[in-house]
């Protein structure tokens, strides 16, 4: 049985900060490694092979590794709910997503993918402080990201994208057509404070007691209080106090991740509402 601390130092020391600069025979040879380890679960993103070819790849592992630990103490928790992403760029996070789902043994999960695909709207009020971010930024067409996630075996039975602007996209009607479920996790990467606020709206009638939020660009924009992810939960809390959010990790020098709480006469309106 190998030991809770040397995973951890594997995972945190060595195997993915080296991970893309491995030679694709080592990269095979770790893989079987870490499965007869008993590590697969843990260690999901070494077993993912690096697609650069295809123009196929993360442009953070560390919020693919976010993802994988989101997912795990979702099922470690026996969350039952979805995964959801805001902001999807190529759609590699989003499809790794389902891997790690599958690792997880969390089968009965749907992924539902929110962009505009053509990239941010324009940023204006508060988000046009530094010019960090322009209208465009990350845009690719959602004909390109639906063939790259076909390519590598989504499976679409359980896998949905919502295109459009948020304030267009993110609707009471949407929630119904689709039948969406409680938040298991949700990654909001969408950089910028007027799109996390309506994001994070959204999510409001979907939370959960024990839901992950994954803030990919929490240090965006200086880390200031006042702008982006941070400044768009900071309100939607005092908007909302039934919810409560405990920092669960940081990731990447920029990601935060949430466990959420709901007070007790909510949780048990909700209870209530489920039949339990």
């Amino acid at each position: 049985m190998v030991s809770e601390s040397l995973r951890e130092s594997i995972r945190d020391a060595w195997a993915w900060r080296v991970r893309p600069h491995v030679p694709r025979a080592a990269h095979r040879a770790t893989a079987i490694l870490l499965r007869r380890l008993g590590l697969e679960k843990r260690l999901l993103h070494w077993l993912i092979p690096a697609c650069p070819r295809a123009n196929f790849s993360n442009l953070s592992w560390a919020t693919a590794e976010a993802v994988h630990a989101g997912l795990r103490r979702a099922c470690e928790a026996g969350l039952d709910g979805d995964y959801y992403e805001f902001g999807l760029y190529r759609g590699f996070t989003f499809w790794f997503a389902q891997q790690a789902a599958a690792a997880n043994g969390l089968a009965g999960m749907r992924f539902f993918g929110f962009d505009s695909f053509r990239g941010l709207p324009p940023p204006g009020g508060v988000d046009a402080v530094g010019a960090e971010f322009s209208q465009g930024d990350f845009a690719c067409d959602r004909a390109t990201v639906e063939r790259l996630l076909s390519r590598f075996g989504t499976d679409w039975s359980r896998t949905h994208l919502v295109e459009g602007f948020y304030e267009a996209s993110l609707t009471a009607d949407a929630r119904a057509r689709h039948g969406m479920r409680p938040v298991s996790v949700a990654l909001i990467d969408c950089d910028l404070y007027s799109s996390a606020v309506r994001v994070l709206e959204f999510l409001e009638g979907l939370l959960q007691e024990g839901a992950i939020l994954l803030f990919d660009d929490w240090s965006c924009f200086g880390a200031s209080e006042d702008h982006g992810e941070r400044r768009a939960l900071r309100e939607f809390l005092a908007a909302h106090p039934r919810w409560t959010a405990e920092p669960l990790f940081a990731f990447g020098g920029h990601g935060q991740a949430f466990v959420v709480h709901a007070d007790r006469q909510h949780r048990n309106e909700r209870l209530d509402a489920r039949g339990e």
